[in-house]
């Protein structure tokens, strides 16, 4: 029983201190008393082997300490020798670090040649002093309807440039947008706003993508109150009933009807009509409509019914302007138009924008053309080269997701997904900025932990 009772004791780390008197208030027999009397002292006997062992191992580890000094030695002992600072290793920031550039890795070489945006690529162009006609008219007009309902695309129609993203999914348009155009004296100020949300889609949508629209309206000369026919005419109009009621209680701003995709209707023309009164009725401040428009057509005689609205006013914007938007935002705005574009689902709302890198730089090109020699005999061709320094801007994004699954289905088979976003977004980058754009495009994973708890 004992040799049982030691080889189990071994296992313990630390002894275990048994109590007589206190074993006895349970009511303890003598004979109970005597067996633990002895696994008290197989307890201890244990203790002491154990210390022993700690001791022996002790006295190993510090044999050198233990040595005395001897009176000549001029270096410390090893216990008397001050403890090395431990190396800390920092982590370089790719921004600043000034290496070689045969040790730089290649993000390091995108931050050195690329240098983060200044305060005037992020913030909104600011014209003033500019010239004004004598007879100069102006009107605010606030582009106003549902999501998906086309008022982007008419935007870029009313304007010509393409200022603001297009796509066939709902909410692409997150902020407000100001564009204008302008004829001869006249001067048109186009808010293009996100969609109006319904009742039951508050909280499913971010709070500034509910209220700007409604908040804008305080700013509008002109409504141009957009439909969408085929929502019209197909029962799912709840959208459009609550944004009349809305208006006829919150607003009195006169407005232009416009009938959007009116070329989706075939059969139900007569049923339009009926529901295009019946919204007229509910709000009385409609001066002009309807206009019906398919795509682009008809963007001319809209066109020219909103010019008829202007009042005399201050230009808002030169010339020659198009829009206000800041050129890191038009950036941000021609690469989200594309992945906007190829992506299914959810995942294009999660997909968030991340600017590392701006900056212009002058870049040696070589031109060759081939010209006919006039002064040979057989008038053949002749390669002429010449080289020059061209002006390009460097434009250095990432793209951050929340998971590595989402990443792949952005970077797409081989990268191609990716490199046409790329080549997509540049082409439109380079019209809008007037300028040739190198863009690069890295997909950054970063997990969201706010909701682990």
């Amino acid at each position: 029983m004992a040799t049982v009772a030691r080889s189990r004791l071994s296992l313990l780390l630390s002894p275990l201190r048994v109590d007589r008197t206190q074993c006895r208030c349970f009511g303890t027999t003598p004979p109970t008393a005597s067996v633990l009397d002895k696994v008290q002292r197989m307890f201890s006997q244990v203790r002491q082997e154990r210390l022993a062992a700690n001791n022996s191992g002790s006295q190993r580890s510090s044999k050198k300490a233990d040595k005395p000094r001897e009176a000549n030695s001029a270096t410390p002992t090893e216990q008397e020798q001050p403890a090395k600072p431990r190396k800390q290793t920092q982590r370089p920031n790719p921004k600043n670090a000034l290496v070689s550039s045969a040790a730089q890795t290649p993000r390091q070489k995108i931050y050195q040649e690329h240098r983060t945006a200044d305060a005037s690529v992020w913030m909104p162009k600011v014209y003033k002093d500019f010239e004004q006609p004598m007879d100069a008219e102006l009107a605010k007009v606030v582009i106003f309807g549902t999501a998906n309902a086309g008022k982007s695309t008419i935007l870029n129609g009313l304007t010509g440039v393409d200022v603001s993203i297009v796509s066939s999914r709902p909410q692409t348009t997150r902020t407000r947008i100001v564009a204008c155009a302008t004829e001869g004296h006249k001067q048109l100020v186009f808010l293009d706003t996100p969609g109006v949300v319904s009742k039951q889609a508050l909280r499913r949508v971010a709070r500034s993508v509910v209220t700007t629209p409604w908040q804008t309206l305080v700013e509008a000369d002109l409504l141009v109150l957009l439909l969408d026919a085929f929502k019209v005419t197909k029962k799912t109009a709840e959208v459009e009933k609550f944004m009349f009621a809305q208006l006829a209680k919150n607003c009195s701003v006169p407005a232009v009807l416009v009938v959007n995709k009116v070329d989706l209707i075939d059969k139900d023309c007569t049923k339009l009509a009926d529901k295009v009164n019946e919204y007229m009725k509910e709000y009385p401040h409609i001066v002009d409509g309807p206009v019906y428009m398919s795509a682009l057509d008809n963007v001319d005689e809209l066109k020219a019914l909103l010019l008829e609205k202007t009042k005399p006013a201050n230009w808002m914007f030169p010339r020659n302007v198009a829009t206000d938007m800041s050129d890191m935002m038009r950036v941000e705005e021609c690469i989200r138009a594309e992945w906007f574009g190829r992506m299914r689902g959810h995942l294009p709302y999660i997909v968030k924008q991340r600017n590392v890198g701006w900056e212009t730089m002058q870049v040696p090109v070589e031109q060759r053309e081939y010209v006919v020699d006039e002064s040979s005999a057989d008038r053949r061709l002749v390669e002429r080269t010449s080289s020059f320094m061209r002006k390009e801007l460097a434009i250095d994004q990432e793209l951050v997701v929340t998971s590595g699954s989402v990443a792949k289905i952005l970077l797409g088979t081989q990268g191609e997904m990716i490199k046409d976003i790329r080549h997509a977004a540049s082409v439109k980058i380079s019209k809008a900025l007037g300028i040739p754009v190198r863009l690069h495009l890295q997909v950054v994973v970063e997990k969201d932990t706010r909701s682990q708890k």
